[in-house]
């Protein structure tokens, strides 16, 4: 398939993609391809060879593979849409940002994954900058209470004065839902009615206070926005002037977990793992240091298993700090944002099993690099 290989799309990524043992390498080239299919112009016969190496790639054996397509083309509409459709019905943590974002999709096409009842991609149709009225209804019949308090809330989802009502009818009693509904900016006055005389007197002083006012969402669908706030946290503590207060306070907050440092170290934002890796593990920060640094790989293991890290973890740990070692003694003068990518890149092609969820955060950090480079 190399051989098709043009001028836009680079030849030894398209030979990494098709050929290359390892999944990581595999997953990087991945992603530089559909980077370079997403911001370039590409002549008719470039299509034609990006489709058919999207497809190539969309039925990749491995999972990271799949997964750099999916996030990388999530928002583009040069995803094709057979591979969309394809990428829909894989695991969850490749489907989940196609379906959220991809703007390729029909309502058809949405329809039939809500026909399939998995609770996580009904979820992430919800989500969606917009919805129609029929996906609406669709997700009412085929989704759960969150997903139907999610596409409520939702105010990009077009719910007609009949959905509403259905959507009440059957919940009711669902106090998130109810609520999630007393969010929107634009309830039908006949709902508007309709809702006073079911909720609560408190609610419906609420109702009354909304009604015909662009209000802030008063539902908190919270645990992915608190999760949001962790990484914006992580991703402001590179520069914080009082990094250990920070810290202290987020593990104060029953927030400061393993996945937050092994996410921090690997990329390259060094002080916070070295504060969280203190706190956790109940020793100074200064001992702490001594013992990632200059400990050798005992001493780390050992501040690792005393912060509750398992011997996988500890590993990752140690064979990041060797990388962010060899970039700062390389004599390159890297940016910020150089510097992040460089140590995800080489991350990702270390040969342990990163947990899934980190390998999905780590793709959309590069993705984010990849965007910021393009503006």
């Amino acid at each position: 398939m190399e051989k098709l290989a043009l001028k836009t799309l680079k030849t030894e990524d398209v030979k990494n993609v098709v050929r290359h043992p390892d999944e990581a390498v595999r997953a990087i080239a991945a992603q530089r391809v559909c980077r370079d299919i997403r911001s370039k112009v590409l002549s008719d016969e470039e299509r034609k060879f990006a489709r058919k190496l999207l497809k190539y790639i969309a039925q990749d054996s491995a999972d990271m593979v799949r997964r750099a397509l999916a996030v990388t083309l999530k928002n583009s509409p040069k995803l094709p849409r057979d591979v969309a459709v394809k990428l829909s019905e894989d695991i969850d943590s490749i489907a989940i940002p196609v379906l959220t974002h991809s703007p390729v999709f029909t309502d058809d096409d949405l329809v039939e994954v809500l026909k399939s009842k998995a609770a996580a991609k009904i979820l992430a149709v919800a989500k969606r900058v917009s919805v129609s009225d029929h996906v609406a209804r669709a997700i009412i019949r085929f989704g759960d209470g969150q997903a139907v308090a999610e596409v409520a809330a939702n105010d990009g989802a077009l719910i007609s004065e009949q959905t509403a009502s259905e959507m009440l009818e059957i919940y009711k009693d669902d106090d998130l839902i109810t609520q999630s509904m007393v969010a929107r900016r634009d309830l039908p006055p006949k709902i508007v009615e309709k809702m006073i005389t079911l909720v609560s007197e408190d609610m419906a002083v609420e109702i009354t206070k909304r009604h015909a006012v662009s209000p802030e969402i008063a539902i908190d669908l919270a645990t992915r926005t608190r999760e949001r706030a962790t990484l914006d946290f992580v991703d402001h503590a590179w520069v914080s002037k009082d990094l250990q207060g920070l810290v202290t306070r987020i593990h104060v907050e029953g927030r400061l977990s393993t996945s937050l440092i092994i996410r921090a170290v690997c990329s390259g934002q060094m002080r916070f793992a070295e504060q969280g890796l203190a706190i956790l593990s109940g020793v100074s920060v200064q001992k702490a240091v001594l013992m990632i640094h200059d400990g050798g790989p005992f001493g780390l293991k050992a501040l690792c298993i005393r912060a509750g890290l398992n011997e996988n973890m500890a590993q990752i740990i140690r064979a990041a700090v060797m990388i962010y070692r060899d970039l700062e003694l390389s004599g390159l003068n890297y940016d910020r944002a150089q510097f992040q990518e460089l140590m995800i890149e080489r991350v990702l092609t270390l040969p342990f099993e990163l947990p899934e969820a980190d390998q999905l955060w780590f793709l959309e950090r590069l993705d984010g690099f990849s965007d910021v480079t393009l503006n």
